[in-house]
């Protein structure tokens, strides 16, 4: 687990040293060891993109170029609150909560459970696209030199279903592991995106008009930027993915509000990173195929994009990086959506956690520990990450059928993770002095959580008529 710091290291870590009389003197601050001391963010930032947010982006900068380049910058924004409160409730609450399903088990007592539930539901759901996208990804790469025909893909989605799952059953380093994933995925989506970027160049005067609510010109651009800014807003400010964040947190070993100033610098600048790679592939589109009648729909359009940019290495490059981006969302997801429902299920049924003591000697081991030796857990873990193989055999049906089941539990997870939170963060006898959220705190959240209700009735909509 990552180490943990203490209040001075939060605002400015610094080190000391002996002196010539003996006497500790302390030195500048050491900017280096803040950066080692950041994680969360990193790892959440690279598990809540995938290949849907890249092909969003293009798909958008190539129908309006720069334009609607504002709607990433809100949608990135809200975002940033949404997860801000839910660290902000687990590190800074005054009840001794430790995580941010006890917070919601405050609200009602049926939430932790029924949260841990439809979560898990997700990340089976999340983890069956994410294992056929990386499986397709590595043939993609390796096609060339390793024909394996039709059951390249399956043989493939194993591969990565092995390594995923060493990854994600360490008891001990897991934490550490997930760093190093998500800082591997970080470098190489921005040696891609800044390789591609130097051949396309970017015309900055539109980017900066673009973050400035440009709206493209009449009435059906019009309805389709508001559309886009409310979708977006909505799709993030309500997502399951955001609940990671916490708990990456709780495993990083920040806990209290001794921990907040730092938390947020790691949220502020992950969600920058974030902001800058989805706007690079945004500006590859707009350079290369906005005005050209040319759009991206899926993965092979995103490599096709690159080629443009950078030529014959564009889609290896670009395979390359999706591989990275969905592995990273695979170790990272599945884990703690399990860890949610068999801890949801300890804190309504302690009996339980005495059994599993009982059966054997856990002398020393935290009571959040307990989870990973609970058979449900790896239960869990297993069927989320080893069943999503079936997808990937050739000419396997069913995906549009698991995409509604996902889209009907996601209705259900939105507007309970919104409105849970604002109950949460608004009750001052929750909250530690000075924690409880402000009214344009609130105001800023109630406005998301309206969008994100919209965004479900949208969503309600649609899976009516798929289903019609």
């Amino acid at each position: 687990m990552g180490t943990e710091m203490n209040t001075a290291a939060d605002s400015a870590p610094r080190t000391t040293e002996t002196n010539s009389t003996g006497r500790q003197a302390s030195s500048q601050p050491r900017w280096t060891g803040w950066v080692r001391n950041l994680g969360p963010g990193i790892i959440v930032v690279m598990s809540w993109l995938g290949t849907g947010d890249f092909i969003n982006a293009s798909v958008a900068g190539s129908n309006f170029g720069y334009a609607l380049v504002w709607t990433l910058l809100i949608g990135t924004l809200s975002r940033y609150f949404i997860v801000s409160a839910m660290a902000k409730y687990q590190l800074c609450n005054a009840v001794g909560d430790e995580t941010i399903l006890d917070g919601y088990g405050r609200v009602w007592k049926g939430f932790p459970v029924g949260i841990g539930v439809t979560t898990c539901i997700l990340g089976f759901v999340y983890v069956s696209f994410l294992t056929l996208a990386a499986a397709t990804a590595l043939n993609e790469v390796f096609s060339y030199v390793l024909p394996l025909g039709t059951w390249g893909i399956p043989l493939w989605a194993v591969v990565t279903t092995v390594a995923a799952f060493v990854i994600t059953s360490r008891r001990n380093g897991h934490f550490r592991s997930l760093e190093i994933v998500s800082q591997l995925t970080m470098a190489v989506l921005v040696a891609c995106f800044l390789w591609a970027l130097i051949g396309t160049g970017v015309d900055f005067g539109s980017l900066f008009g673009g973050l400035f609510f440009e709206m493209p010109k009449g009435e059906a651009g019009y309805i389709t930027a508001a559309s886009t800014a409310v979708g977006l807003i909505g799709a993030v400010g309500g997502s399951a993915a955001n609940l990671l964040y916490p708990y990456l947190l709780h495993e990083k070993g920040w806990k209290g509000p001794e921990h907040r100033n730092t938390q947020r610098l790691d949220l502020g600048f992950s969600t920058m990173v974030m902001f800058g790679l989805v706007l690079a592939v945004w500006v590859v589109a707009a350079e290369t195929l906005h005005g050209t009648g040319a759009s991206v729909s899926d993965a092979s359009g995103l490599a096709r994009m690159m080629e443009k940019a950078i030529g014959p290495a564009g889609p290896p490059v670009m395979w390359v990086a999706i591989f990275f981006t969905v592995f990273n969302n695979i170790v990272t997801q599945p884990r703690v959506f399990a860890r949610m429902l068999v801890e949801s299920l300890h804190k309504s049924n302690p009996a339980r956690v005495d059994r599993i003591k009982a059966r054997r000697d856990l002398t020393g081991v935290d009571d959040k520990e307990i989870f990973s030796y609970d058979r449900l857990f790896w239960i869990l873990l297993t069927v989320m990450l080893v069943v999503p193989i079936v997808f990937s055999l050739p000419s396997m049906p069913g995906m549009v059928i698991v995409t509604m089941l996902g889209n009907s539990i996601n209705v259900v997870t939105v507007p309970a993770i919104i409105i849970g939170l604002i109950v949460m963060t608004s009750r001052r006898d929750l909250m530690t002095p000075g924690h409880a959220n402000k009214w344009w705190e609130t105001t800023i959240l109630v406005a998301i959580g309206l969008v994100g209700l919209w965004a479900t009735y949208e969503l309600v909509l649609s899976i009516a008529n798929g289903l019609g």
